[in-house]
């Protein structure tokens, strides 16, 4: 299956990645060869930066050979897992149900006090607000104790990302 992703998604995520790996800032991600990642992958190794991987069993056969470094997981939450501690920072660009996936576990870690790493919804064309909604829905219910701003950041722009990321982790 082909992916084409809309280029008001892809070019922005795609400088946002050429800022990071510019920055020294290696990429961390599930390595797939697919849809927007697989672009973004090919513009970190287009710039030499450090590429890492984190799979799991059922889709090493999938998995981006071309990464410094492969990680092998036994399944998805443990590739989750394994994706945080091999991250300095969490950024969500536009995705799918696999994206959705890890960046609500993610926060659920933080909102726990498991991390306190910087979790970015990198909000192209607005893609991320009817999750950013619902966070806020669910602290307004009283069904999350920390608002929306205690766990994670939602950015418009890239050069917008990249100074709070510097910000958190400097």
């Amino acid at each position: 299956m082909i992916f084409c992703i809309d280029k008001k998604y892809s070019q922005p995520a795609l400088e946002l990645v050429r800022l990071t790996s510019q920055s020294g800032y290696g990429f961390v991600y599930g390595g797939s060869q697919r849809g927007l990642m697989r672009q973004a992958a090919e513009e970190v190794k287009k710039l030499k930066g450090h590429i890492i991987a984190c799979t799991w069993t059922d889709f090493e056969k999938f998995v981006n050979r071309e990464a410094h470094k492969i990680h092998v997981a036994k399944n998805i939450p443990e590739r989750i897992m394994m994706l945080l501690e091999k991250s300095d920072a969490i950024v969500a660009l536009p995705g799918g149900s696999g994206t959705l996936d890890e960046i609500t576990a993610i926060i659920e870690g933080r909102k726990l006090g498991l991390h306190r790493k910087p979790i970015v919804l990198f909000n192209t064309d607005g893609y991320w607000n009817g999750l950013i909604d619902q966070y806020q829905h669910m602290y307004e219910e009283g069904f999350l104790p920390k608002s929306p701003k205690e766990l994670f950041f939602v950015s418009y722009d890239p050069k917008e990302t990249m100074k709070y990321l510097s910000s958190e982790l400097n």
